[in-house]
């Protein structure tokens, strides 16, 4: 392996933000000598990486995301280009985000640069032929989800499945009975019905999705006297337009920043945008009601693209519902109200809920996913160099 070996880690969004900086953290405890240079968040550069624009701040999802940011992304793009030209990366490490990494993949390649790919992007949820063109450009793929490396290994792929991330970055976040004592004394929570609201880390979440999410909540206090709700907003620019929409619908609730595993641990329930959040209120075997709103022209589109029975990921992991889960045309709230008050109400279907969130955390396997991932990198750095 050559000395001070230089890797390029590309990330977008808060999701790959985090699994970024857990990755660089690894990888400096393997070498401390790593020169880490990337594009991605505040915790990547928190975790040591030279970060040289930020993706974070402009990550998107559905399928108009990419277009509406397209001039951003071109603009980070260059900046990478420029970087890989003043010194050249020994490999290239791309996080998920596809619309963006596959292009930057096929340039690495291009320059002969490895390319270890972590968080396999979702060929199996929709656009399956993409799995031929990674299958061109990678090197190494590293999968945290246990049924993804079928699909590369008739490939010839070289692919590792290195579990789900979320099984080291919230285990030191669970709460011993002291401390979440404290924070029940904290929120006024303690003999209340608490239900956690998770409006999700992207702007476009906040303004299409949160909004039926606030109109359930609506309907749940109605039914529910004693009920509180905790907001957990990921980032500060996001608590402004969060309490805009709670006093547009006159909802009582508080909004908390930068508390989301508390919220998760301490709530008989939660409302949830589908994204990460889903797998990680999961982790904590917290039942939840999970909400994905989409334009209504989607709705011919959208079973043509996707190719799971469901949206979220607790459920195509569980293979079956083991979560109610809402894929939304419309702005009616009721049904996820219902959905939400059949799991207060009845204690075997929450029972049952827990169960299976059980089941799903335990199929990812043990903790360590950091760690395996960066000996992987590693790894394929020393076997391509």
């Amino acid at each position: 392996m050559v000395s001070y070996p230089r890797i390029f880690i590309a990330a977008g969004e808060h999701s790959g933000d985090r699994f970024g900086a857990s990755l660089a953290e690894a990888l400096r405890r393997l070498r401390p000598d790593v020169c880490l240079t990337g594009v991605g968040g505040p915790r990547m550069a928190e975790a040591g990486v030279r970060v040289v624009a930020d993706t974070v701040g402009h990550s998107g999802m559905g399928l108009l995301s990419t277009f509406g940011n397209a001039q951003r992304w071109i603009r980070v793009f260059r900046n990478c280009i420029r970087e890989f030209n003043r010194e050249p990366p020994d490999i290239l490490v791309p996080v998920d985000n596809p619309g963006f990494n596959l292009r930057l993949a096929g340039h690495a390649r291009a320059r002969k640069i490895p390319v270890c790919y972590y968080v396999s992007p979702q060929v199996w949820a929709w656009m399956p032929h993409r799995i031929h063109r990674i299958a061109s450009l990678v090197t190494r793929m590293m999968t945290i989800l246990p049924f993804e490396k079928a699909l590369y290994d008739p490939l010839g792929v070289d692919c590792r499945y290195v579990g789900h991330p979320v099984l080291d970055y919230l285990a030191p976040a669970v709460m011993e009975s002291a401390a979440r004592e404290k924070y029940l004394e904290s929120t006024c929570a303690r003999g209340r019905t608490i239900v956690g609201l998770l409006p999700g880390s992207r702007s476009q979440e906040i303004r299409h999705t949160f909004p039926i999410i606030c109109d359930a909540a609506a309907i749940l206090r109605q039914r529910i006297p004693d009920i509180l709700f905790l907001v957990a907003a990921t980032t500060e620019e996001h608590v402004p337009e969060l309490k805009s929409i709670l006093a547009a619908r006159k909802l009582d609730a508080a909004v908390r920043l930068g508390e989301t595993p508390q919220i998760m641990q301490i709530s008989k329930l939660c409302l949830a945008v589908s994204g990460t959040a889903t797998l990680e209120t999961a982790y904590f075997r917290t039942p939840m009601v999970v909400v994905y709103r989409t334009n209504k022209w989607a709705r011919h589109i959208a079973p043509r693209l996707l190719k799971v029975p469901h949206i979220c990921l607790v459920n195509i992991l569980a293979a079956h519902e083991a979560v109610p889960e809402f894929l939304k045309f419309d702005n009616d709230p009721r049904p996820v109200a219902d959905a939400a008050i059949n799991l207060l109400s009845d204690p075997a279907a929450w029972d049952r809920c827990r169960n299976d969130l059980d089941e799903v955390i335990r199929s990812l396997g043990p903790a360590g996913t950091s760690e395996r991932a960066a000996r992987a990198v590693l790894d394929c750095l020393e076997t391509n160099c």
